[in-house]
């Protein structure tokens, strides 16, 4: 019998893009690190399944990967893959699921059940108004292949409803490919918007905020269109991600991310889920950011481990770690106009000029990181100042806004999700504290 099902990958980020074509699979490659190089990432192509129409399913390797085209932006559309245990004859397995271990035991592609419910919040987040909620969710059988669309509707039963009786807006699609000889695996792909901005029905076609007619929408008498923030609303960090913020009150404007669950059952009760989110395009693929999304899951479930002797033990992997922090960071750096930055927030002293060289703190901060990139430079600098990074490096504490705010500690001039000044993760920081501890008590003494 089967006895537990789980979907892979548990938690996926579809992007938005207006092509047709979705964006080739690719992973982050080996930086560019030679002495005149970028210092950027490589990208390297992977294996990609291409779905077509009817389901049928294929795979190509591609020769480059292409972000954009003549349509625009390609979209990110993951697929998410069934798997399970199961016991045969006394033997226990674990795996994909696929059309033959259903059939061991007397199940098809028709008893699969894909449910997809999503949802785009941004207005109810700050109205509180259930009439502002903008849902969807999709009901598809196994052997049903067809794409279908996930039409966000609000409440209809609702005194003023943001999407109006009638009226839906596109949160994306999905598809179930037809398994084959050489894909057997049960998936579903899920394809998002195309990052497209709807309004409501009486915005001015030639006013600051300007929406195609086909997509001015929405109820004009929702509370979202009009609805104006109080001046000590702190939910949303900065303040003002609305178009209208300049008046602090809203002209009723909704883009089609989103983000929900993805479930899957079988006969019996046995259910399982996975997380998709919805958002932008990556806008500068080539460069990762020093606090990822894994950062911050590794930092809630992973924490305790960088302060246990034998993971500092493994010279091998601590150090790998340290070095990808520290590429990210370079990356960062080199995605940012800091001299800019720093004129909001003024953190840094201005530099000198630099002759031919218009973004003198840019330039100087790509520099110093791109040296930083050779550990072994950071291993010498950190056995011989032992206090330097709680000197330079911004600890992470409980209550940021405490914490001296936007200083010269790194990294400078940046806002993190609470709207304090943005700090590494706490599993981060220990790990590079112990790290350079550990360098030290390997350190000759006398040198």
């Amino acid at each position: 019998m089967i006895d537990q099902l789980w979907i892979q990958p548990p938690l996926a980020f579809a992007r938005l893009g207006p092509s047709p074509k979705p964006c080739d699979n690719y992973r982050w490659g080996k930086s560019d690190l030679s002495p005149r190089g970028t210092g950027k990432t490589t990208v390297v192509p992977q294996p990609t399944l291409d779905l077509a129409a009817d389901g049928t399913l294929t795979e190509r390797m591609p020769q480059k990967v292409r972000f954009k085209d003549e349509d625009g932006w390609r979209p990110v559309c993951p697929y998410f893959e069934v798997h399970g245990s199961w016991t045969v004859n006394g033997d226990r397995r674990t795996g994909p699921l696929t059309e033959e271990v259903l059939a061991e035991f007397g199940l098809g592609p028709a008893d699969v059940r894909w449910e997809v419910a999503v949802a785009n919040l941004k207005a109810h987040h700050l109205t509180e108004n259930d009439d502002d909620r903008i849902e969807a969710r999709v009901e598809v059988r196994g052997d049903d292949h067809q794409k279908h669309g996930l039409a966000g509707t609000s409440p209809q039963n609702a005194a003023q409803p943001l999407v109006p009786a009638g009226r839906s807006l596109p949160l994306g699609s999905v598809q179930v490919p037809v398994p084959n000889a050489a894909l057997p695996e049960l998936r579903l792909r899920f394809t998002p918007g195309t990052g497209a901005v709807y309004g409501p029905a009486d915005l001015p076609a030639g006013g600051r905020y300007r929406v195609p007619q086909e997509r001015r929408i929405l109820n004009p008498d929702a509370e979202w269109c009009g609805f104006e923030l109080p001046a000590d609303d702190v939910r949303t960090a900065p303040q003002g991600l609305f178009a209208g913020a300049e008046s602090r009150e809203s002209v009723g404007l909704v883009d089609d991310v989103c983000d929900g669950l993805v479930s899957v059952s079988l006969p019996g009760g046995l259910t399982a889920s996975a997380r998709i989110v919805a958002c932008p395009p990556v806008f500068a693929p080539d460069r990762r950011p020093f606090v990822s999304v894994a950062d911050g899951l590794a930092d809630r479930v992973r924490r305790g481990d960088v302060r246990t002797p034998e993971y500092l033990a493994d010279e091998q992997q601590t150090t790998l770690e340290i070095r990808d922090l520290f590429e990210r960071i370079l990356e960062t750096a080199g995605n940012i106009n800091l001299d800019v930055q720093n004129d909001v927030f003024g953190a840094l002293p201005a530099p000198a000029n630099l002759n031919g060289v218009l973004l003198g703190l840019t330039e100087r901060a790509g520099r110093q990181h791109r040296r930083f990139v050779a550990l072994e430079m950071v291993e010498d600098l950190f056995r011989e100042q032992p206090g330097l990074i709680r000197a330079i490096i911004r600890e992470p504490v409980a209550d940021p806004s405490g914490a001296g705010g936007y200083n010269r500690r790194m990294p400078p001039d940046m806002r993190g999700a609470d709207g304090n000044a943005l700090h590494l993760t706490r599993r981060q920081y220990d790990l590079l504290v112990r790290w350079a501890a550990a360098l030290r008590e390997d350190t000759e003494a006398g040198t």
